[in-house]
């Protein structure tokens, strides 16, 4: 027992030594210990003397009735013992991350995204089935996420899908409506369904200058050969309707924006354009290169049916 190991100390040092030498700790006898962890006794014996001729220290003391530590064995057997817990564990852990049910995803979402009942009720159920996984979730515009899922500051983004997306995979994910938006009262609020040509003859309240849908309807409006009066741009849902609401002029929102809190001051009326209904979209780099954790919330957050756009972990 006075061989030094040589090269790494860890050479040698695997798992199922480890596990052989508690099992002959616990069991006091090499032939139980080879039952218990399924090994011929040849195997154990071999294994465990190599152990300690490589480290040159005598764990275990062989006799007619069958093994006992050694005091140098009982000092080490119980480090032994944590470190193969600790192992098991590591192991456990990288199982748990490879099948998804474990790790980290960064979700970007657009505000209608946030706003619809679908990804509040989703995010839900999926954070109760998968305690283990954690969902870090931001919101931005349309044009911010695309940009952060291209040069991978986040697994997953839900964007409109009316603006550019270059260097991304975009997935259908649901369908989002647009709706006029006028003071109560105002004369158009007597029509059941607007065009965009009633709404440029009107003040009107726009987005902030980096959202996607101020960016349709004004294109919208330039392809008619038309201009939208813009007096105010608003940085939220919620200004826009608060600007609207105090005779600052007319919008347009996702009807998923109306909120009922804001009837008898605000009037929604529907908007009968075809561009009036925009998809919503999932974005991704690469679903393919997807941590297992990310490709389970995509599919997870799809509606029924739609799973099979992504591969399962």
């Amino acid at each position: 027992m006075s061989r030094a190991p040589t090269g790494s100390v860890l050479n040698g040092m695997d798992l199922l030594t480890l596990r052989l030498l508690l099992a002959a700790r616990e069991e006091g006898n090499l032939a139980r210990a080879a039952e218990r962890e399924n090994i011929a006794v040849s195997a154990v014996s071999r294994r465990i003397s190599d152990f300690e001729s490589r480290y040159g220290v005598r764990l275990l003391d062989r006799h007619d009735r069958g093994v006992s530590v050694t005091p140098d064995g009982a000092a080490m057997l119980d480090r032994v013992a944590h470190a193969v817990e600790l192992l098991e564990q590591i192991a456990r852990d990288l199982q748990e991350i490879r099948e998804g049910v474990r790790g980290n995803v960064r979700l970007r979402a657009h505000t209608t995204a946030i706003l619809s009942g679908s990804l509040p009720a989703r995010m839900a159920d999926f954070l109760e089935r998968y305690p283990r996984v954690e969902v870090e979730l931001d919101e931005g515009t349309s044009f911010d996420i695309i940009h952060a899922v291209r040069v991978g500051v986040c697994d997953l983004g839900l964007i409109s899908g009316t603006v550019a997306s270059e260097g991304v995979e975009l997935i259908p994910w649901m369908d989002d409506e647009l709706v006029a938006v006028l003071p109560a009262g105002h004369p158009l609020a007597a029509k059941e369904a607007l065009s965009l040509s009633d709404l440029v003859t009107e003040p009107f309240v726009g987005m902030q200058r980096d959202s996607s849908l101020l960016a349709l309807y004004r294109t919208q409006a330039q392809t008619s050969g038309q201009t939208l009066h813009e007096r105010v741009h608003a940085t939220s849902f919620e200004s826009v309707r608060s600007m609207v609401a105090a005779g600052v002029g007319v919008g347009i929102l996702p009807a998923v924006a109306c909120v009922p809190a804001a009837q008898g001051r605000i009037a929604f009326r529907r908007l009968d354009e075809p561009w009036a209904h925009r998809p919503l979209m999932l974005c991704v780099r690469d679903r393919q290169a997807l941590s297992a954790a990310a490709k389970l919330l995509a599919r997870h957050l799809m509606p029924e049916g739609q799973e099979h756009r992504f591969p399962a972990p």
